[in-house]
């Protein structure tokens, strides 16, 4: 992977990988630490509703983002995040569940800073070429985090309780914080555009409208991740009554996955340079349709099969959604059109979320699997058969992208 000859980024993705273990195994935790206190699925999905709730507010954040500098947003963001997440020490009662779901609306918030703060530092931090090789290295370190931080945290919190699982995670921002602070970056300043509040808000919308390969794929791949908000609360009565067993094993499910998310990471720069991203958003999209209808076998093997797809699919669709909207959106612009895509991409999906906490209750979950497995195989074969035109890119001039060797790339 091309990008990890620099080694700026190689501090930037170690200190990822440790708050990216201490977060995933916590927050994966949050979902049983609910049914263990209240018995409800539905109110274990709620958590995953809570998480997805603040989207509904991402193109603030993404201005706010496109106003600083990246790097000190993403330092100060980690901090809020760390102090944030020692609240769940006051969790003792069914009663005390509404600070789990404040922590995770928090945790929402700070996870749409986070990513598309990131992703916009990436552009600066690395010439364009070597993107989609930082974004598979990052769809590795998911799968990896995926298998091991669900099997720690499960552990721990079986052992101990979620609230050393609490302490954990805080000190993983601490070390977030302290990667990036040794990042050396030259980053694009912000450019006061004296547009009115409204405007500067809308600005990532209308550049996504403005280049028809992004629209598509964006609207495609909201039209998928609806169906994909189904699969979050439904996946707790594939564990319990799909395969009979204990919330508990939902951590098995999720670490499964890990191991497509590490295939799809060293494979991901490749397909891109085969079919290209919205190609490879298609085929992706179509592997994670196949994956959920798997999940409503009830054998143990099937669904564990079923999960290593999804995982590889979601790793793929989250390499070339980020390398093309990187590509295809000039760096001023970047924190609005990642915040305001992903707005647009999670909104059903948490819309979703809400509506599947409710029919779980009266309708067979096989039913839904089957009917949201088909709603994404569909979205997948129009991206991989009938993409939209590649835009061709406006050459950058040199003074608005500094010669990367200029730049420090050793430790």
């Amino acid at each position: 992977m091309t990008a990890f000859r620099d080694g700026r980024f190689r501090r930037l993705y170690i200190g990822d990988a440790l708050s990216g273990f201490g977060d995933t195994a916590l927050l994966l935790a949050l979902g049983i630490w609910v049914k263990d206190l209240t018995g409800s699925n539905s109110a274990a999905g709620v958590v995953f509703l809570a998480m997805g709730l603040p989207v509904l507010f991402a193109p603030l954040a993404g201005r706010q983002i496109d106003r600083v500098r990246r790097k000190t947003l993403l330092m100060v963001t980690n901090g809020i995040a760390g102090l944030v997440v020692l609240a769940l020490l006051g969790v003792r009662s069914a009663e005390d569940t509404w600070i789990i779901y404040a922590v995770a609306i928090v945790h929402g918030c700070v996870a749409t800073v986070l990513t598309a703060g990131r992703n916009a530092l990436l552009k600066d931090l690395l010439p364009d070429r070597d993107l989609p090789s930082a974004n598979a290295a990052f769809g590795t370190l998911f799968g990896f985090t995926r298998i091991l931080a669900p099997l720690v945290g499960s552990g721990i919190y079986a052992a101990f309780g979620g609230h050393l699982l609490a302490l954990i995670d805080a000190l993983t921002f601490l070390a977030a914080i302290t990667a990036l602070a040794s990042v050396r970056v030259a980053e694009s300043p912000p450019e006061p555009t004296g547009e009115r509040f409204g405007t500067e808000l809308l600005a990532g919308l209308r550049h996504i409208r403005s280049v028809p390969l992004l629209s598509q794929v964006t609207l495609v791949s909201a039209v998928a991740f609806g169906a994909v908000g189904f699969l979050e609360p439904i996946i707790f009565v594939v564990v319990e009554d799909g395969l009979h067993r204990p919330a508990a094993f939902f951590g098995v499910v999720v670490s499964v996955q890990g191991i497509g998310s590490i295939a799809a990471g060293f494979t991901g720069a490749w397909l891109l340079r085969r079919v290209g991203e919205a190609r490879a958003i298609g085929g992706a999209l179509i592997g994670l349709g196949l994956g959920c209808a798997a999940l409503a076998v009830g054998a143990t093997p099937v669904v564990l099969g079923g999960a290593i797809g999804i995982g590889l699919a979601v790793t793929w669709f989250s390499i070339g959604w980020n390398t093309l909207l990187q590509r295809h959106t000039p760096s001023r612009l970047l924190g609005r059109v990642f915040t305001t895509a992903g707005m647009l991409v999670t909104v059903p999906q948490t819309a979703c979320i809400g509506v599947a906490a409710v029919l779980i209750g009266v309708v067979d979950y096989r039913v839904l699997l089957a009917a949201l497995a088909l709603v994404i195989l569909l979205s997948g074969l129009r991206l991989l058969t009938r993409p939209k035109p590649t835009p061709v890119a406006a050459p950058v001039p040199a003074e608005e992208k500094p010669d990367r060797t200029e730049l420090e790339v050793t430790p």
